[in-house]
């Protein structure tokens, strides 16, 4: 076929906008294609391409890489390039040198020997409805090439420029495809086998991949009025084996609106935010989510990945589904919001380096081990798993919604494996199978804890106007109080400094009660043990207290009822044990 050298000038008199103006050799195929006969590769294998402009229109550009003519399946006969008579090119760079950006409209192939196709335009790029064939690796950049002093390519420097993916989407779906600008913006779907993208200020290293950061920070302006580094719209979305993408700019975030989904490995990083309103779904090996801001997730991420883990050296807010069919890890530096769920199916471990909140609705479950953990916890909703773990190592664990365990439940006020005098409060439920509940400071109780097989509770001054339950019952404390209902079948209890009983304490089965002997135990209602009840205590008060017109009367007078009665007594005997007194035996000792 004809092939003709051109100039730049006498090719854009005769060329629409939407071909490939080159300085390179080229011309149109009768296909409609734009041939260009790339330069011959140094001996590093780069064919370096010069262009001052590069734009590829719907009918396709051809960088021919064959030394010999190619029999073309779908465009018929492309005419041998000249420049290779030393060999076929590994890497075709294509680089604008003018200020004009490019525009890809359609496909970019390499004719005869595959290679790696590098298109470098600082002053942006635009692909929409752009592909590649016959390629290994697609970079697109609007950063600096930078050559070895063998002449291969060492990295790129990016300082400026914007990537646009627009609604026609990009397919690289048998290539691995590299987009590294100061912006990506992602309005339709980018297909690869796999691709890496990362904006802001940084130098790539092109052989590992890894990234030095320039430390570009986002202006008070666009902090305000939040810009992203990469923004995926809801019409965008990004398909691949495995996804790199990294938001290299302070203050700036990265935000997905639309479908990620990767098949074998998902890395998410964000020098800024990281904000989530679509869908990211990850299968494989891998999938890591890192913001150094606040991190949000208002859509759905959902993995099959072994090990699934977001962090956050800012705050983090769940008003949606984090969800893994396996392990997931959630860490916030900052405080931690959930008004949605979070589901780890074999292992999930919520941790917060601040105060953890879970709105009424919300979920944190796991069918496997769950461990969580803040400075203060403030549930208002369902915690579940089926080994469950709960540590906090402020002031405060508050719960108005449930804490459950289908095995065992731990409750812990705890910092550096000490145990701490965090107060409890709690107005819902905190049920498991085994139930320890552990803290120096008190417990507020206005709810219900249940421990099916075993309860055991911990605390300083616990005070209970609802229901505890234990099948078997261990209290511990410096004070106790109970307004409504203690029950079990085997029950101990200690408060060395007192026990005051307004309400029922039973047990199927034997209580004990104990004090230190200075402490007493008064009990103004019902006290009952099936079998035996044994108290020790410097006394017993079960009378009531003087009450109504000149205190003529006694109110609340208490009740002790049990198999057998044993008291042991630090003072000579009880000081009241009037009220009602029911039991088959009796054995009243004096401790000196």
């Amino acid at each position: 076929m004809f092939k003709f050298k051109v100039s730049y000038v006498a090719l854009a008199a005769a060329l629409s906008s939407s071909v490939v103006y080159a300085d390179p050799s080229s011309y149109t195929h009768k296909s409609g294609a734009h041939v260009i006969d790339i330069e011959a590769p140094n001996a590093a294998g780069v064919s370096h391409n010069l262009y001052r402009e590069f734009n590829v229109g719907p009918n396709g550009t051809i960088l021919n890489n064959s030394a010999s003519d190619v029999n073309h399946d779908t465009h018929g006969n492309i005419a041998k390039n000249n420049n290779l008579t030393n060999g076929s090119a590994s890497v075709i760079l294509n680089e604008v040198t003018s200020n004009k950006m490019s525009n890809l409209q359609g496909f970019i192939e390499v004719n005869g020997q595959k290679a790696d196709v590098v298109i470098a335009n600082p002053n942006g790029i635009s692909c929409s409805g752009c592909s590649f064939i016959n390629t290994n690796k697609a970079v697109l950049t609007t950063g600096q090439v930078n050559l070895s002093d063998t002449g291969a390519i060492d990295s790129y420097t990016v300082t400026q420029g914007k990537i646009t993916i627009g609604d026609k989407g990009m397919n690289a779906s048998s290539n691995y495809a590299i987009l590294l600008a100061d912006a990506i913006a992602i309005n339709g779907t980018l297909n690869a086998a796999s691709t890496a993208l990362s904006a802001g200020n940084f130098t790539y290293n092109n052989a590992t991949g890894e990234i030095a950061n320039h430390g570009k920070t986002a202006t008070v302006m666009q902090m305000l009025i939040p810009e992203y580094s990469i923004d995926i719209s809801n019409l965008g979305g990004i398909k691949a084996n495995s996804i790199s993408m990294v938001g290299n700019t302070l203050g700036l975030g990265v935000r997905n609106k639309g479908v990620i989904s990767a098949n074998s490995m998902l890395m998410m990083t964000s020098y800024g935010s990281l904000i989530n309103e679509g869908a990211i779904n990850a299968d494989g090996l891998v999938a890591n989510m890192v913001s150094a801001g606040d991190m949000k997730n208002k859509g759905t991420i959902n993995s099959t990945a072994y090990a699934t883990a977001l962090s956050s050296l800012g705050t983090l807010n769940n008003e949606g589904t984090i969800a893994s069919s396996k392990t997931l890890g959630v860490n916030a530096s900052g405080d931690l919001v959930n008004a949605g769920t979070f589901r780890g199916t074999q292992m999930l471990s919520v941790a917060s380096g601040g105060n953890l909140t879970t709105r009424y609705g919300s979920y944190i479950d796991s069918d496997g081990q769950l461990a969580v953990s803040a400075v203060n916890i403030d549930n208002g909703g369902s915690i579940l798993g089926d080994v469950t773990n709960i540590a906090f190592s402020g002031n405060t664990l508050n719960v108005t919604g449930n804490i459950r365990a289908n095995s065992s439940l731990t409750v812990q006020a705890k910092k550096d494996d000490n145990i701490t005098s965090g107060k409890i409060y709690n107005k819902g439920r905190i049920e498991g199978n085994d139930v320890s509940i552990v803290t120096n400071g008190n417990l507020d109780q206005e709810g219900n804890i249940v421990g099916q097989h075993s309860l055991s509770i911990k605390g300083d001054v616990i005070d209970n106007t609802y229901y505890i339950y234990g099948d078997t019952l261990s209290i511990e404390s410096n004070y106790l109080r109970n307004r409504a209902t203690i029950d079990g079948n085997a029950v101990n209890i200690t408060a060395n400094n007192g026990i005051l009983n307004e309400g029922q304490m039973m047990s199927s089965g034997d209580m004990t009660l104990y004090t230190q002997q200075t402490a007493d135990i008064t009990n103004y209602k019902t006290i009952k043990a099936n079998g035996s009840l044994t108290m020790t205590t410097r006394y017993v008060k079960n009378g009531g207290y003087r009450c109504g017109f000149l205190n003529l009367s006694i109110c609340n007078a208490g009740s002790l009822s049990a198999d057998k009665l044993v008291v042991n007594s630090y003072h000579n005997y009880a000081s009241d044990m009037g009220g009602r007194q029911q039991y088959k035996q009796a054995e009243i000792n004096t401790i000196r």
